[in-house]
């Protein structure tokens, strides 16, 4: 199984140094500059634009996992691994742009998918973070 891990595209500097493949899941690109090259692409994991654009009182982290499990767990691991297969096997850190330190563990899609593919799998996708000291 693929290594994986969540971060956002700002943390440049933590993303370099885990030595992970940086992995767009978002469906705009960053108007930013990086500080680093992506290694791919993966549409699978993207909230889909209804879901980006819904009005209305509703629970995202449900309705996102909704949209996974529709896709579902062969799909979202052929696309992890084929992305990782093309960088020589590396694990992958998966982008989006939410500062989850700040707004909270289920204020995005990358940690609802972490959730969801904990749930699928067993396996633990760890937010990068600053090592406390």
């Amino acid at each position: 199984m693929v290594q994986l891990a969540t971060s956002r595209y700002q943390a440049a500097s933590l993303i370099v140094a885990s030595g992970l493949v940086p992995v767009r899941i978002t469906l705009g690109h960053p108007r930013f500059k990086l500080g680093y090259e992506l290694g791919g692409t993966v549409m699978l994991l993207a909230p889909s634009r209804e879901l980006l654009f819904k009005q209305g009182d509703f629970d995202f982290d449900t309705v996102y996992r909704a949209e996974l499990d529709r896709v579902g767990l062969d799909a979202v691991q052929g696309a992890l691994s084929d992305v990782s297969a093309g960088h020589e096997g590396r694990g992958l850190v998966l982008l989006c742009f939410e500062d989850v330190v700040k707004l909270g563990g289920l204020s995005c899609h990358r940690r609802s998918f972490a959730h969801w593919w904990y749930e699928q799998t067993g396996q633990v996708v760890p937010e990068l973070a600053v090592p406390k000291l």
